[in-house]
This record gives structure tokens, sequence and C-alpha cells, in this order.
């Protein structure tokens, strides 16, 4: 597994997390890859899932990313990124396909496995992000084999 180290700066102080949350965003938005989308918002991630199952590191797994509301201080967040360009439009109506590479379900499988092994992660605080937030987020979507992903978690 390929595991690009870029840090960001933006984030908070430390944490211990008790939770894994999957994402999906496109990996270009407004002609602007997805990690310089996330800093120019002031958000970010600890991990992007680039469609050649490839990571880019944004943040270290002990540090806080800002990704997931009222979840920032206790989390894992893993951003899928979705081929291509995409509208937000665009990005929901892609999320209802099968959008996720095999390298990508391979690797996500994979790098979970690890974060949940390391942090003592229980199967049920493995989550959606629309799980966590259902009236205001919709990835990663029905396109994303959920039930599949969860049952390669050890």
């Amino acid at each position: 597994m390929k595991v690009i180290k870029r840090y960001s700066g933006i984030g908070g102080g430390t944490q211990t997390p008790t939770k894994l949350i999957i994402h999906a965003m496109s990996e270009i938005l407004g002609g602007k890859h997805a990690e310089e989308f996330l800093k120019d918002v002031g958000l970010s991630a600890h991990f992007l899932l680039c469609p050649d199952g490839s990571f880019i590191k944004l943040r270290k797994t002990t540090e806080i990313a800002w990704h997931c509301k009222g979840f920032n201080t206790n989390s894992v967040g893993i951003e899928i990124l979705v081929e291509g360009e995409h509208t937000y439009e665009t990005f929901l109506q892609k999320i209802k396909t099968d959008y996720v590479t095999d390298a990508q379900k391979e690797a996500l499988v994979e790098m979970s496995n690890g974060i949940i092994e390391y942090f003592d992660i229980a199967h049920e605080d493995v989550l959606r992000h629309s799980d966590v937030s259902p009236e205001r987020k919709y990835d990663p979507g029905t396109g994303f084999d959920w039930e599949d992903f969860k049952s390669k978690l050890i």
C-alpha cells in the first residue's frame, strides 16, 4: 500500500480515535485537486484514497482533522476520492453508482483494518459520514457496497 505523506496544517491538537469515519469527495472540484480544495476551505482529513489505491496522508491519526462536525476530536477520517471532476450535483449522482475502483476497495480494507487494530476501534464504530450526519451528508453513498466493506473488517 502506497502512502504519500503531505501533511496539512489544517486541524487541531492531539486525539485518541475511537471511531473511523468513511467519506467520499470528488477527486477534482472547481479545477482543484481535493487536497488543495480542502486546504482552501479550511478542512482536512487523515487520508485521501486515490483511484489508483494510493493514499495521501494529510494528518497523523493521533492529530485532529476537521472532517466530520461533532466527531473531529475522536475519529480518523478517510475520504474516498471519486475519480474525475465533479460539481456537487454530479458528485451526488456519481456516488449512487459503483464508483469505487477495485484498487480503492482493497486499499481501504487494508488501511481500515490497520487503524481498527491499532486503536482497538469497535466494529460498530466504523461509520459512514451519512451515519453521523444523515440530515446533511450523503457520502460515501449507495454506490459504495458498505455491507461488503464491513464484512472484510477485522
